[in-house]
């Protein structure tokens, strides 16, 4: 069944998947049904596939035509995707025909891995090519996998990553303060001046936005891309998408903070700037601008933090176990977080509040904050 745009903005109307008890998520891109394994038994919440993943790689279908993102300005370049997770978004660029390095910790890397030889790998295109001729498989650009932890800035110039990139991905990566300095300080490890940064995150908590829009505004010009220019019915009031680009640096300029904004703005984008401004565009189309302090994502999982290169910082802990340092959470406090939010999860379900159990493992694939990602059969067909 699909959707208006109308009718998610309405909480009364959100129909989501419970995906944290499924091992398996399908979701269409480019007139394909790609095909996700998960483990919901894992306190990793990188092993998800999360709602902005889903946003994004929808508007990459959108804009696979025209505009910075068209394949004709995307194919050939390369990209890298920070926090893949299970490698959603990355996919869909590749699919434009970027080549793609698909990045996460580890412990995240077995399922990304069994995700990309199941949908874009080199036999997963040909099998598509010769199933679809003329399609996306036709100029899909490369994938690769690699280690990425954010708190080791070390490995951002190991084999085989090879910065800078000309794009860099990230989707749902930013739910807490210190996470995202390491996110900051890894995107600038990965890009240059010429470098496009795509940031499509859930508005989850004010004054982690804040910090995201305080470190990036002094290096960056952000754009926000308004709602009305992402698919119609993979969209959300509280998804954003920002287009960032480096600062160029006045002449006698110190530091990487950058100075003068980059000329020139795409249709249909709007400048950001900050916590309040992000806000002020939900208000601008009718909607929640005070947004709860969690949506989707509980706060035991944005304090707990989740694989993707996102260890999240956490100066002691209620059961005794000693304080960890910047950018470490203790194993026992990601086990006692994660099965405390799926514990309170299956009591709502046995009650028989799927809505508000729904809400509180926030998944993706078309569940948490989007509907219920039923393939469009083809919308958005891809580009001939």
């Amino acid at each position: 069944m699909s959707k208006s745009r109308d009718a998610f903005r309405s909480d009364e109307s959100w129909e989501r998947w419970n995906t944290h008890q499924t091992t398996m998520v399908e979701q269409e891109v480019f007139g394909t049904v790609l095909r996700f394994v998960q483990d919901p038994s894992s306190e990793h919440l990188g092993t998800t596939v999360w709602d902005a993943s889903v946003v994004l790689a929808k508007w990459f279908e959108k804009n696979i035509r025209k505009g910075d993102f068209s394949r004709a300005k995307v194919r050939g370049k390369r990209a890298i995707e920070l926090g893949a997770g299970m490698g959603l978004a990355g996919m869909a660029f590749a699919m434009v025909g970027g080549d793609v390095m698909l990045t996460d910790t580890a412990d995240v890397l077995g399922l990304l891995r069994i995700n990309y030889e199941t949908n874009l790998s080199p036999a997963a295109v040909r099998l598509a090519r010769g199933h679809q001729h003329g399609t996306w498989a036709d100029s899909a650009g490369s994938v690769a996998v690699a280690e990425l932890d954010w708190t080791k800035p070390e490995q951002v110039h190991a084999p085989p990553l090879k910065p800078p990139y000309d794009f860099v991905l990230a989707a749902d990566c930013i739910y807490h303060e210190t996470l995202t300095e390491h996110f900051h300080r890894t995107v600038m490890d990965v890009t240059n001046e010429k470098s496009t940064v795509v940031v499509c995150n859930e508005l989850r908590s004010h004054s982690v936005q804040g910090r995201f829009m305080d470190l990036f505004t002094a290096t960056h010009s952000i754009k926000t891309v308004p709602h009305s220019k992402m698919d119609d019915t993979y969209q959300h009031p509280n998804i954003f998408i920002y287009i960032m680009k480096r600062k160029k640096k006045q002449p006698g300029a110190k530091g990487g903070g950058g100075g003068g904004e980059e000329e020139g703005e795409e249709e249909g984008e709007e400048e950001g700037g900050g916590a309040a401004a992000t806000a002020a565009a939900a208000a601008g189309e009718g909607r929640d601008a005070a947004a709860p302090e969690t949506s989707g994502r509980p706060q035991a999982q944005q304090e707990e933090g989740r694989p993707g290169g996102d260890e999240a910082t956490t100066t002691g802990s209620g059961n005794g176990a000693e304080a960890a340092g910047p950018g470490v959470v203790s194993e026992m406090e990601r086990s006692e977080a994660s099965e405390a939010v799926k514990g309170e999860t299956g009591e709502r379900l046995a009650a028989g509040d799927a809505a508000a159990a729904a809400a509180e493992v926030g998944g993706g694939g078309g569940g948490g904050a989007l509907g219920n990602g039923v393939t469009a059969g083809g919308e958005g067909a891809a580009d001939g």
